[in-house]
C-alpha cells in the first residue's frame, strides 16, 4: 500500500509552514533536518524556548513516579503558591486541562449573578472551540463590540447593563495580530463594568506571563475581576488557569462546574516555567532581543523603501506590509496579504519563519540570542535586496 495515502489530512494551511521534527531552543527543524529560526513561537507557548531543559527535567521527574491523569497532585499546591507571588491580586486559583477550557469555566462563573450575555470586543482573540460554539455557550450568548472606539463600547455596556454577565478584554487585542489597547480605554472599560455591574474579564491566553510577571493587568494598570491564562504559562504544555480577584468571594465551582485536572506533567512544566520568569533578567533579555528584532526590521524597511509596520509590546509582534500605521482591524484589513505572503516565503526559503498569514502574531522566545536576532535580519535584509532587484522596471 501506498504510504502516502495512510497520512491524515492536514489542517488547511498545513502547507505554509513545516512538518516539524524538532524544536530546540529558538530553532524548529524539518524533516529533512533544517532548522529554522522560529516565531511563531508555539502560539505564544514558547517563552523560555523549546525543549528548556530545566522543563524537562521537572517533566521527567514526574514521569518517573507514574502518576496518571485524573488525580489530585502536589504539585496543584505547589503552582498555585508560585503563582500567587506572581499576581497577589488573586485569592483562588481554577486549572484546567487547556486554556480553552478556563475560559469556558470562567464564562460559566460569570452567569452565575443570573444575567446571560458575555460582551467581547471585536479585536480580542476568538474565545475557542473550547469555550463557545457559534455565538452561544448554552444559553450563554455572546456579543461583539467594535473595538477602539472607547465611548461606543462604554456605550454598549451601559446599554446592555440589564443582561450584560461580564465583558471579555483582550489587552493587546491579538485577532489582527497585534493591536494593543491603550491604558486608559481598559480603565474606562473597567469603570463601566463596575458601573453595571458586570465583571471584568481579562483574556490573557496570549499575554499571560509574556508581557512580565504581572501579565497584562500589570501592564495596564488594572485589576480585573478575572483572567484566564494558558499559553506560556504550561511552557508548550496544555494548561489552562483560572485567577479570581482577591476580593470575589463565591469562586468555588458548583453544579456542573467540576474542574477537570491538569495531568501533573503540565503542572510540573508550569512551575518550572514560572521559575525562570521569576528572575528578572529572563524579561530584560525578551525585551533586548525585540527590540533589536523590531528596530532591525524597520531599518530594513527604510533602507529598502518598503512599507512595513512592526507593532510590537514585549516579546509580542506583528508585521504589516503595504501601509504606514495600523491602530485598528480597519487599518489592519488594508495591508497587502499578497505582499506579506511572498516576504513570509523568501524568508522561509532563508531559514526565518513568520506567520504565515497576514494578521498573524508572533513571538521572541528567552532562548532567541542577539546572533539569533542577527540572522534573521540578516535573511530579511536579502529577501528585500532580492525584491528590489525583482521590482525594477
Amino acid at each position: 500500500m501506498n504510504r502516502v495515502s495512510l497520512l491524515p489530512v492536514l489542517r488547511a494551511g498545513a502547507a505554509d509552514t513545516v512538518v516539524a521534527r524538532k524544536a530546540i531552543g529558538p530553532k524548529v527543524y524539518d524533516l529533512d533536518n533544517i532548522g529554522y529560526i522560529d516565531y511563531l513561537g508555539g502560539g505564544g507557548s514558547s517563552v523560555v524556548g523549546f525543549a528548556n531543559q530545566f522543563v524537562l527535567d521537572a517533566v521527567k521527574k514526574v514521569l518517573d513516579f507514574g502518576v496518571p491523569t485524573g488525580f489530585h497532585v502536589p504539585q496543584e499546591a505547589d503552582l498555585a503558591e508560585t503563582l500567587t507571588r506572581f499576581l497577589p491580586w488573586i485569592g483562588t486559583w481554577w486549572f484546567c486541562r487547556n486554556q480553552d477550557e478556563a475560559m469556558r469555566e470562567v464564562l460559566q462563573w460569570a452567569r452565575r449573578g443570573g444575567k446571560n450575555e458575555i460582551v467581547t470586543l471585536s479585536g480580542g482573540a476568538k474565545l475557542g472551540a473550547g469555550a463557545c460554539l457559534g455565538s452561544t455557550c448554552g444559553d450563554l450568548a455572546v456579543r461583539e463590540i467594535a473595538s477602539w472606539n472607547t465611548d461606543r463600547i462604554i456605550g454598549e455596556i451601559r446599554d446592555h447593563a440589564a443582561t450584560t454577565a461580564a465583558v471579555v478584554v483582550e489587552p493587546l487585542m491579538t485577532r489582527f495580530g497585534l493591536i494593543p489597547l491603550q491604558g486608559e480605554a481598559v480603565k474606562a472599560i473597567a469603570d463601566a463594568c463596575r458601573e453595571v455591574g458586570a465583571q471584568l474579564i481579562f483574556d490573557e491566553r496570549v499575554s499571560g506571563f509574556r508581557l512580565a510577571r504581572g501579565g497584562a493587568a500589570a501592564w495596564v494598570g488594572v485589576t480585573p475581576d478575572a483572567a484566564v491564562y494558558g499559553s506560556a504559562l504550561g511552557g508548550g504544555f496544555p494548561i489552562g488557569a483560572v485567577g479570581f480577584n482577591i476580593e470575589r468571594t463565591e469562586v468555588e465551582p458548583g453544579g456542573d462546574e467540576i474542574l477537570a485536572i491538569p495531568h501533573s506533567v503540565s503542572l510540573a512544566a508550569a512551575e518550572a516555567v514560572l521559575s525562570i520568569l521569576k528572575n528578572d533578567t529572563t524579561y530584560t533579555r525578551l525585551e533586548e532581543r525585540a527590540a533589536q528584532l523590531a528596530d532591525g526590521i524597520l531599518n530594513l524597511a527604510d533602507r529598502f523603501n518598503r512599507a512595513i509596520v512592526v507593532n510590537r509590546v514585549g516579546s509580542v509582534f506583528a508585521l504589516y506590509v503595504g501601509v504606514n500605521k495600523v491602530v485598528t482591524g480597519t487599518a489592519a484589513r488594508r495591508a497587502d496579504a499578497d505582499a506579506y505572503r511572498r516576504l513570509v516565503g523568501g524568508l522561509r526559503a532563508e531559514g526565518v519563519l513568520l506567520p504565515p498569514a497576514q494578521g498573524g502574531t508572533g513571538f521572541v522566545s528567552s532562548a532567541h540570542g542577539a546572533k539569533d536576532i542577527e540572522q534573521t535580519l540578516a535573511a530579511f535584509e536579502q529577501v528585500l535586496l532580492r525584491f528590489h532587484q525583482e521590482d525594477l522596471p
